[in-house]
């Protein structure tokens, strides 16, 4: 399953995020690699490729060295065919009630 949101930035940027705690996935770059943005109420922290200006994770904004965190994956980085037919779940963010809105297939049409 990964999860879809409706807040104003996810609108905007439409990642879809896989959680994982830090200390199970790693993202690669090099020393300044990547660009940090602190969003709204500053819980999380956005980073993106220095270099494309992808969005590639976020991370919690006050425990960015706590590993046993979660971070979210920005899996619209991966071969879209890889994720054909999972279960992908809208979340209302907007409201930040955090309610799932509806869950939907994932499909490249």
């Amino acid at each position: 399953m990964i999860t879809a949101c409706n807040c104003s930035f996810c609108r905007r940027q439409g990642p879809l995020f896989a959680y994982y705690t830090r200390r199970s996935v790693e993202v690669i770059a090099p020393d300044n690699g990547f660009e940090r943005y602190v969003w709204g109420r500053g819980v999380l922290t956005w980073l993106r490729c220095r270099n494309c200006g992808c969005f590639t994770h976020h991370i919690a904004a006050h425990a960015e060295d706590d590993l046993g965190r979660r971070t979210g994956i920005n899996l619209r980085l991966v071969d879209p065919g890889l994720l054909m037919g999972i279960t992908v779940k809208l979340r209302d963010g907007a409201s930040g009630s955090w309610k799932v809105l509806r869950s939907y297939r994932f499909d490249t049409g």
